[in-house]
């Protein structure tokens, strides 16, 4: 396969999607590594618009690149484009899927995540991931979310970016849209006031809210609706990571 040499500027573009702005108003990300660049292309479900190759790195024959653009960068101009500290030799510049509406989600079933505030690009990836296996319905990131086509968001997935339909809006009236529309809104919360997981039963239309890492669920989106605990030892620790949590939830709800 032949490999085509970059413009500066198109250099320049694709150095810009590191940068949340550009991003949104670009409408294009980037995925790093083999495995999160093998996953997006075999699921089809994102538009890859090109591939970036670190030059010397070995393509995989197996990997259908027939229709995308390539392109070999040097060394450093391929570093200047990665995210990472140590790059992994390749890129895809992926097209940002479109958001779903309130009315496409809230006709679908089974289990919607809404995210509050989480901030830790990691945690949010490796719950997007989570979700995937779980064959969540759709995902709402609320007013505070890390941006989910962050590059280190998009890493943490494991190929799972736009795997899910989403959306992104204020959880305020979202949720209440939600409510109205048959769904069940409950918040994933250790507090007093909590319900054992083990007493929570799917619903078949069940909207888990997931919180902060530090500050949990905004109280505004805790008024009036049932909080569930995952029980355990808090004498050994104070609380799960929110990864963790989330994924014990949804195997609950899963059931």
């Amino acid at each position: 396969m032949s490999f085509t040499s970059p413009s500066n500027r198109q250099l320049t573009e694709w150095r810009k999607l590191l940068q949340g702005k550009y991003r949104k108003r670009e409408n294009r990300f980037i995925a790093e590594g083999l495995r999160c660049v093998e996953q997006i292309i075999q699921q089809k479900r994102v538009e890859v618009e090109s591939i970036l190759l670190e030059q010397g790195f070995e393509l995989p024959q197996s990997l259908p690149l027939s229709e995308i653009d390539v392109y070999e960068l040097a060394t450093d101009d391929f570093h200047s484009v990665s995210d990472t500290e140590t790059p992994q030799g390749i890129i895809a510049v992926c097209n940002t899927p479109e958001e779903a509406s309130h009315e496409d989600l809230s006709k679908r079933s089974g289990v919607l995540i809404a995210f509050d505030a989480v901030q830790d690009p990691g945690n949010l990836g490796t719950m997007i991931r989570t979700a995937s296996w779980f064959n969540v319905s759709g995902l709402i990131f609320g007013n505070g979310t890390v941006d989910p086509f962050h590059p280190k968001v998009v890493r943490s997935t494991a190929g799972a970016t736009g795997a899910i339909p989403y959306l992104k809006n204020d959880l305020v009236d979202t949720l209440k849209h939600f409510e109205e529309t048959g769904w069940k809104v409950s918040v994933l919360d250790g507090g007093a006031k909590s319900v054992s997981l083990h007493q929570s039963k799917s619903t078949g239309k069940d909207l888990l809210i997931i919180g902060n890492e530090g500050n949990g669920v905004n109280q505004q989106l805790m008024k009036n609706r049932q909080r569930i605990r995952i029980d355990g030892n808090p004498d050994n620790v104070e609380s799960l990571n929110a990864a963790v949590a989330l994924s014990i939830a949804l195997y609950q709800f899963y059931q």
